[in-house]
C-alpha cells in the first residue's frame, strides 16, 4: 500500500473514532431521558465505530472486515456518517483496484 493510501486510512480511523466518541458522548447527556433498549444499542454502535477506527489506527490487516459493514451502517447517519461511510468505501475500493 502507498503512503498516500495510508493517509487515507488514518483519517477515516479518526474520523470514526470520534464519530464512536460523539455518539457515547451524546448518549451520556440524554443518559435519563432515554430508554435502556436505545441506550444499549446506541452504546454498541458507538463503540463499534470506535473499534472500527482503532482497528483502522492500528493498521490491522484485516481491519476491512469491520471497516466495510460500518461504512454500510454509516451512510445512513446524515451527514456526519454519510461522508465517512463514502469516504471509507471509495478508499477501500480505489485501494483493491491499486492492489
Amino acid at each position: 500500500m502507498s503512503a498516500g493510501m495510508n493517509i487515507h486510512k488514518r483519517i477515516i480511523g479518526v474520523c470514526w473514532v470520534l464519530f464512536g466518541a460523539l455518539i457515547l458522548s451524546l448518549l451520556a447527556v440524554n443518559f435519563s431521558h432515554t430508554d435502556t433498549r436505545i441506550t444499549f444499542v446506541g452504546v454498541l454502535v458507538g463503540l463499534t465505530y470506535a473499534a472500527a477506527g482503532f482497528a483502522l489506527l492500528s493498521n490491522w490487516p484485516r481491519s476491512w472486515r469491520i471497516g466495510l459493514p460500518c461504512a454500510a451502517l454509516s451512510i445512513f447517519s446524515f451527514p456526519v456518517g454519510t461522508a465517512i461511510g463514502f469516504y471509507y468505501l471509495w478508499y477501500y475500493f480505489r485501494r483493491e483496484k491499486l492492489d
